[in-house]
């Protein structure tokens, strides 16, 4: 009675096991499950737009894990201290190997005890995970840098009769961990650098909007949609994002010209010296007839990033114009490896604020209104126009 009892009992989970693990569940991560018996073992792999230093921050806050990681209710240091404080608190507790902790995996369950195993910072961490007295976790969490980023990687492996307990619910809920932990992960791709600090030129990398679209819908057929969702120009984001779906539609594969695009190098684009004023280009005027090529060419992300208003907005003007037939486009000019440095010539000086309006209203008094509408600071635009109004009155 017994045996066959315990026949019916084993067959009903292997029948609930195979059911929660066929049913069909969206992820953005690369899940692998892998079970024989006394033995299961799953994979997941997500990339992030962070550092790998902001990653481990993250994944080394223990007190969040309640918050991202599943069969995780409650976790807190198994210390000895005389502070009642330090009972529940990570601040004071030593993140070495050996060092345990308890894991509540319920509201109405015990607590577990649990350890970490391995420590290597910015690299891996992995802990020991006990959920039930019969039931324990090998959990690894290995982070790999990237040039866009980091790619995290979870292994769990249980051994043991309850091992498929591990896989249980992870098409669900557990293959979605890494998923749910980019929500606690700050964008930390890139950090100043000290030559930067000093006043150093630097350089910024950018990509065509073909490339941009390429890289993108890429890593969507890969289930990474990070990339798609943070482009900040939103008609390349809604041109990746069609074309994501057109790809899938027609098997998966790129069309020619965007797989062209793959291959591209960011350019890189010299900015001046903040420190000192200086330009790669020896005048404004290149300055400004580089960008309005790049942005008729179709990279518009150029334009978009330059740090200096005055030449972002005769950029745009210059733009507007030349749409409208009013000018032709101008020469491609070619960047200065000697910069002008004399202070008279070089009209990279940037205009204060004062100096602008004083400029922009001249300009709009005689009818040139191109610039002072390229603005993007609404508040300043109102200033100039309200000016040119007093102006226009006062010649009355």
């Amino acid at each position: 009675m017994l045996l066959t009892i315990a026949t019916i009992s084993v067959l009903i989970v292997l029948v609930l096991f195979i059911w929660d693990t066929s049913s069909g569940y969206e992820t953005q991560s690369n899940i692998r499950s892998f079970y024989r018996p006394f033995y299961a073992e799953s994979s997941i792999s997500h990339e992030y737009l962070s550092t790998p230093a902001a990653v481990w921050k993250t994944l080394t806050a223990l007190d969040g894990y309640s918050s991202w990681f599943p069969q995780v209710s409650r976790l807190l240091p198994d210390v000895n201290t005389q502070r009642y404080v330090h009972k529940f608190s990570f601040d004071q507790f030593p993140l070495v190997p050996g060092a345990r902790f308890l894991l509540r995996p319920n509201s109405w369950s015990p607590f577990y005890h649990s350890r970490i195993v391995v420590v290597d910072e910015n690299k891996e961490i992995s802990f020991d995970l006990k959920y039930n007295p019969f039931f324990r976790e090998y959990v690894v969490f290995s982070l790999k840098p990237q040039s866009y980023g980091t790619t995290v990687t979870c292994v769990r492996t249980s051994k043991g009769l309850f091992s498929f307990l591990s896989l249980w619910g992870f098409s669900n809920t557990k293959s979605k961990m890494l998923e749910n932990l980019g929500f606690f992960i700050p964008d930390e791709t890139t950090k100043e650098g000290e030559g930067e600090k000093n006043g150093a030129t630097t350089q910024a990398s950018f990509l065509s909007r073909d490339a941009t679209i390429a890289q993108a819908v890429q890593a969507g057929l890969d289930g990474n949609m990070d990339l798609i969702n943070t482009i900040v120009d939103k008609p390349t984001r809604g041109l990746a994002k069609a074309t994501l779906v057109q790809t899938k539609r027609k098997g998966g594969t790129l069309p020619d010209h965007l797989q062209k695009a793959l291959s591209e190098v960011p350019t890189a684009v010299p900015t001046k010296k903040q420190s000192e004023g200086i330009s790669p280009f020896s005048n404004q005027n290149e300055h400004i007839a580089y960008l309005v090529n790049l942005t008729l060419d179709g990279n518009d992300e150029t334009l978009n990033a330059v740090p200096d208003r005055v030449i972002r907005g005769k950029a745009k003007a210059m733009l507007a114009k030349i749409k409208r037939g009013a000018l032709e486009r101008p020469p491609m000019p070619e960047t200065s490896s000697n910069p002008a440095t004399s202070m008279e010539n070089n009209f990279e000086e940037e205009e204060n604020e004062e100096q602008l309006i004083t400029r922009l209203v001249k300009a709009g008094v005689d009818g040139n209104l191109d610039e002072i509408n390229a603005l993007e600071n609404k508040v300043l635009r109102g200033k100039i126009k309200s000016a040119i109004v007093k102006e226009k009155r006062a010649k009355k």
